[in-house]
């Protein structure tokens, strides 16, 4: 069984060189040339990230032809449990954590700006609990109230509730680099609040993938312009942030 880990937060780019994203999984699932098809074993360890990026994984590695079995070892938060429902085989190991919340935007405007963002974020709601109504043992309404809490779980409650299919028996010796050992709570915690708090600088600076950051050009210095400006319509809805 080929091994691989993600480690890191999810996105659709890769902005920080820490994300984890759709095409990065892609190629490394299937092979530069599309061409495999063996059994894959994936270590996780990730405190979330972009929904729609989660959902292009999952629906990635539910088309595999081989088997994926997934093992979170670490943390799997937020974003990271959706793209984890697509695993054929689920488990965490004893210390690992499991995080589920409602999915959260940045948005500005008028009222009916704030609208269609509580739509979008109730549309994306539901379309986390079908992913989660693939696994889970308990009712789609007690997930959602759950999810409404900010429900944090260590190995055992998500195995009960059935957000995995098992715990894993501590190996004599773990992996190198593992976080098969207890997972501080406060540090898990920290790690989704510093996703959440990097998505709010699309809004304050303008930001370039890691893969295309270049040394810009030096230009005249404009004269002060003091008019407000008014962002482009379609920036308005933030990318959602789970």
């Amino acid at each position: 069984m080929r091994e691989l880990s993600l480690n890191g937060y999810i996105d659709e780019e890769s902005w920080f060189g820490d994300e984890i994203t759709p095409d990065s999984l892609h190629e490394l699932l299937y092979g530069k040339d599309n061409a495999a098809t063996d059994d894959v074993h994936i270590r996780l360890n990730s405190y979330g990230g972009s929904c729609n990026a989660a959902t292009r994984m999952f629906d990635d590695i539910r088309a595999y032809p081989g088997s994926v079995k997934i093992t979170v070892s670490g943390t799997a938060a937020s974003a990271a449990t959706v793209l984890c429902m697509a695993a054929d085989r689920l488990e965490m190991t004893p210390g690992s954590l499991f995080m589920i919340h409602d999915p959260s935007t940045v948005a500005y405007g008028n009222e009916r700006d704030m609208d269609e963002a509580k739509a979008v974020l109730r549309a994306c709601k539901e379309s986390i609990l079908n992913m989660y109504g693939t696994r889970i043992r308990i009712s789609r309404d007690d997930a959602a109230d759950m999810m409404m809490k900010t429900s944090w779980m260590d190995a055992n409650e998500a195995f009960e509730k059935g957000f995995v299919d098992g715990v894993t028996e501590t190996p004599a010796k773990l992996p190198t680099g593992s976080a098969g050992n207890q997972v501080s709570l406060d540090t898990a915690k920290a790690g989704v609040q510093a996703w959440l708090d990097r998505k709010t600088k699309p809004f304050f600076m303008q930001r370039t993938p890691q893969s295309a950051c270049v040394e810009p050009p030096k230009e005249p210095v404009p004269a002060p312009d003091n008019r407000v400006r008014v962002f482009a319509t379609d920036t308005r809805l933030e990318h959602l942030r789970f």
